[in-house]
């Protein structure tokens, strides 16, 4: 007795029974003679696929085919007359029984693991049919939109970009910029649907926070105007900016960590107190406050879009070319420098690049330097434009917080010999 053959097709039958077991519940209402498969099928044909996978190997591949061919007849005589009988037309229980046999045949061959996680994710799958329809249903097509482009970038233009360096200075590497494209475009398709879903239900506070994983100056300026205009309380909205400016701190170290751990050792201690001390003011704040802003107020567009994926792409192959240029022409000031004039408007774009770049010929003290110098820079654009936009009374919450965290941020630097 082959115990290897035995554990193969117990774990075939358990495909079965685990995928069944969701179609029986879905189907438990349905009168007698009216469903197609339920877990007792869908545990046989699992095993069905295990048996045929085993017999393949010793009698040859066809056995596998047949057999598969015939439970697909098999199948397609069932919904001809259950449909007739029912006027349902929907497939997905007849689809679920050939993919459980093909899930069996794949557990029979030795790929158990791949087999069970396949079946699993298929069941979860089959199991928030309502879920998904709902959430199909509050899809807007800008949204759709927005969701589809993404994947056509990651999922197909990604893989076609070649891994080399072009350019001059060898400074382009496609593959490398189309990571960096995808990976910030991600973080602001995650943040602008978490905000979407949760914004109005946690609060301003919360709104902030995943507002800033889009834009946390869009959050600065959405604040700014809703102070001025006399909309909320003054000390909530500064702790938002606050929040805002630390999340966008919290965005960098994850972006880094991504693109070049080597670092963070001596990025995270002060880039992590631009986002402590916000953070940490911003709760105190809360507990204070009574929040009495609607989140809805904050408008921030649609992150994924085709044209902006193509501009995040331009301006990274822009700055991988004027980080190998300025160092060539005017060594390290010339990269700080750059850094300064990046961070007043995009941190991301500029953290990553020179994240990027530190994997080459540039030395992992002036990446950081420069990563550092665009995140200060962009905390005082924050604080400036808070105090432009909302006024003094409004500064008093969030401007003193974010210099103080820029302080302590600059003390620790030059006392780590940064």
């Amino acid at each position: 007795m082959d115990l290897t053959v035995i554990l193969r097709l117990a774990i075939a039958l358990a495909i079965g029974l685990i995928i069944g077991m969701e179609r029986g519940w879905e189907s438990r209402e349905s009168p007698t003679g009216s469903r197609i498969a339920g877990i007792r099928s869908f545990g046989f044909v699992g095993l069905l696929g295990g048996l045929s996978a085993f017999l393949a190997a010793q009698v040859g591949a066809s056995v596998l085919g047949i057999t598969f061919i015939g439970l697909a007849l098999i199948v397609a005589v069932s919904y001809g007359v259950t449909a007739r009988k029912t006027q349902d037309f929907g497939i997905t229980t007849e689809l679920a029984l050939l993919i459980t046999f093909l899930l069996g045949a794949l557990a029979g061959k030795g790929f158990t693991s791949e087999a069970v996680a396949a079946a699993v994710v298929m069941a979860v799958l089959l199991g928030f049919k309502q879920e998904l329809h709902q959430s199909l249903q509050h899809l807007d097509r800008r949204e759709l939109i927005a969701t589809l482009q993404l994947l056509l970038i990651a999922a197909v233009v990604l893989p076609l970009l070649p891994d080399r360096n072009l350019g001059p200075w060898s400074a382009l590497n496609p593959r490398a910029i189309g990571l960096l494209v995808v990976l910030i475009a991600g973080i602001s398709y995650v943040g602008y649907f978490a905000m979407r879903l949760l914004g109005t239900r946690v609060g301003l506070l919360a709104t902030a926070m995943l507002g800033a994983l889009v834009s946390s100056t869009a959050v600065t300026v959405s604040f700014g105007r809703m102070a001025r205009r006399g909309q909320g309380n003054l000390a909530l909205l500064g702790a938002g900016i606050s929040l805002a400016a630390g999340t966008m701190a919290l965005r960098i170290l994850i972006e880094v960590s991504v693109v070049n751990p080597a670092l963070l050792p001596a990025l995270v201690p002060p880039v992590a107190l631009l986002a402590i001390v916000p953070l940490m003011a911003a709760g105190a704040i809360a507990i204070r406050t009574k929040a009495t802003t609607s989140s809805s107020d904050v408008e921030l567009r649609n992150p994924i879009e085709l044209g902006a994926a193509l501009g995040y792409g331009a301006v990274f192959a822009v700055l991988f070319i004027l980080i190998q240029a300025v160092e060539t022409w005017f060594g390290d000031a010339g990269i700080y420098a750059l850094s300064a004039i990046s961070g007043i408007t995009d941190v991301d774009a500029v953290s990553l690049s020179l994240a990027q770049a530190t994997q080459g010929d540039l030395p992992l003290q002036v990446g950081t330097t420069g990563i550092l110098i665009a995140a200060m820079v962009n905390t005082i654009v924050k604080a400036v434009l808070a105090t432009v936009i909302g006024g003094w009374k409004l500064a008093r919450w969030c401007a003193s917080i974010l210099l103080l965290a820029l302080g302590l941020s600059l003390t620790t630097a030059i006392f780590t010999s940064f």
